[in-house]
């Protein structure tokens, strides 16, 4: 009998515990790979994707991307390092709204923001020198663009 208590006072002691713990900081985070040394990670709590590496992202087909019709995606950053933004990277993307581009990044994919409804505004930095056809295509809230005169 006294360890029949013993045990139902332990487990409730360790149901107190737990029950104030804050599991919201552990916050679901999908990585992988999107080129040869280029990764990334998603924070799906945020809806923050970063882009980090060196080199080119994966040019994709139309349904074939990590983050193809991926609705969790708001806000991507794509860091320093990344040169290329590969086709269909983000197509279908609709509850995209903002993208960073840095300077290392010297092209954009074919469709690589096909269909991101939500985008509003966008700037490509003077080092991006061709922009793949289609690339904003379907961006119906797309409101601002800034294209530096290096774009052929």
């Amino acid at each position: 009998m006294k360890k029949i208590i013993s045990l139902l006072l332990s487990l409730t002691m360790l149901l107190s515990i737990v029950s104030i713990v804050d599991f919201s900081a552990f916050a679901d985070v999908q990585t992988g790979s999107c080129g040869d040394n280029v990764t990334y990670s998603l924070d799906t709590e945020t809806g923050v994707l970063t882009i980090s590496g060196t080199g080119n992202m994966t040019d994709y087909s139309y349904s074939s991307g990590p983050f193809c019709n991926d609705t969790k995606i708001k806000v991507v950053t794509i860091d320093y390092g990344v040169t290329s933004i590969g086709n269909y990277a983000f197509n279908g993307c609709t509850s995209l709204t903002s993208v960073t581009i840095p300077d290392s990044v010297t092209s954009i994919g074919r469709s690589a923001f096909f269909g991101c409804s939500n985008l509003t505004s966008v700037t490509i930095p003077d080092s991006v020198t061709s922009i793949g056809s289609c690339a904003f295509d379907g961006c119906t809230s797309l409101t601002s663009v800034t294209i530096s005169n290096s774009v052929t």
